[in-house]
This record gives C-alpha cells, sequence and structure tokens, in this order.
C-alpha cells in the first residue's frame, strides 16, 4: 500500500517530499532540514543548503558533530586546520569535530550542497538562527545585522560551535 503522508505511524521510516521541507534562511543562505535529529534518534542529520555567490560563514569549529559536504552544483573553496582545497559538484569533504574550518562559495555562481552532521542537531543550530524562507533560494539582498549576530552567538554557545574570527578569516592565519 502507497501513502502519501510524510511520516507513518507504524513505522520509523520517513519521507520527506521536496515540496514538504521546512524552508529557513540561514545568514541569507537557504538551509532546508531534510533528515533530522527526531527522525534518527539522534545519530545524524541531513539538510540542503543553497548559497548565494561568495556566501561564507564565520571561522568556526563543532566541539560536537562531524559535517560531511557534498557539493551538488556550483564551487566551494574550503580551509580546515591546514588543508585548503576547491571542490566542484560530484566532490564531497569531511570536516572533523574540533577542526577550524570555513568556506567560500565561488564569487561567480550559487552553490547547492547537501551537509550532513553526526550526531545530529545541526538543524537545531540552523533554526535557532535562521528565520522563515519566503521563497525557496537564498535571501535577496542580505547582510548581517545586530539581531542575526546576537542569534548567531546565542546558538553557537548553546550548541557548542566555537565562533573564532569573522567571514575572510583562514585557520592558518587565526591559530
Amino acid at each position: 500500500m502507497t501513502q502519501n503522508t510524510t511520516t507513518t505511524t507504524t513505522s520509523r521510516v520517513s519521507v520527506v517530499r521536496e515540496t514538504e521541507r521546512e524552508n529557513l534562511w540561514f545568514l541569507g543562505d537557504l538551509i532546508q532540514p531534510i533528515i533530522t535529529s527526531e527522525m534518527t534518534r539522534g545519530l545524524f542529520q541531513l539538510s540542503l543548503t543553497h548559497s548565494k555567490a561568495g556566501s561564507e560563514p564565520p571561522l568556526h569549529e563543532h566541539n560536537g558533530e562531524d559535517e560531511i559536504f557534498y557539493l551538488l552544483e556550483g564551487q566551494i573553496s574550503f580551509w580546515a586546520a591546514d588543508v585548503a582545497v576547491t571542490l566542484n559538484a560530484g566532490d564531497c569533504i569531511l570536516l572533523p569535530k574540533d577542526v577550524p574550518h570555513i568556506f567560500k562559495v565561488s564569487p561567480e555562481a550559487e552553490a547547492k550542497w547537501l551537509v550532513m552532521s553526526a550526531p545530529s542537531g545541526l538543524e537545531k543550530f540552523f533554526r535557532a538562527v535562521a528565520i522563515p524562507a519566503e521563497y525557496t533560494g537564498p535571501q535577496i539582498g542580505w547582510a548581517m545585522d545586530e539581531e542575526t549576530e546576537q542569534r548567531l552567538e546565542a546558538a553557537a554557545e548553546e550548541f557548542n560551535i566555537k565562533i573564532i574570527a569573522p567571514p575572510g578569516a583562514r585557520p592558518e592565519t587565526t591559530l
């Protein structure tokens, strides 16, 4: 029997359709949590990110989870500890917990990727910082403001993510 519902009550199987995803703007980028902590009993999470050209978060490290980025579209440069690498569609990188890292989307084009983390909980951090997205794409005209910065700092502390330096800093120049 085929069901069109997102989840069933008789199984731990979850079906998440593209049209049913939550849409969040996190630092101007679209984040769609797909597989959440609740679905995996806290083991891992999976989210889709759609970033504007040139998007770059602060230099940071996760003290609670490993992150895996799988690039679907575009190009992203990563700096993690003493490694610098540029990924294209089909490439993947593992960023272990406790390793300072930052990434920057190519300034020429938007990028889309899957981010997985284990254990789960990263989607809760995204929600604590984000605002609901009004459309499914990067937020047009976004710029960091004081309110977003305060939410970011509070969520980073709550979810054990250390913000090391502002966007543009690289691990080898700040440690």
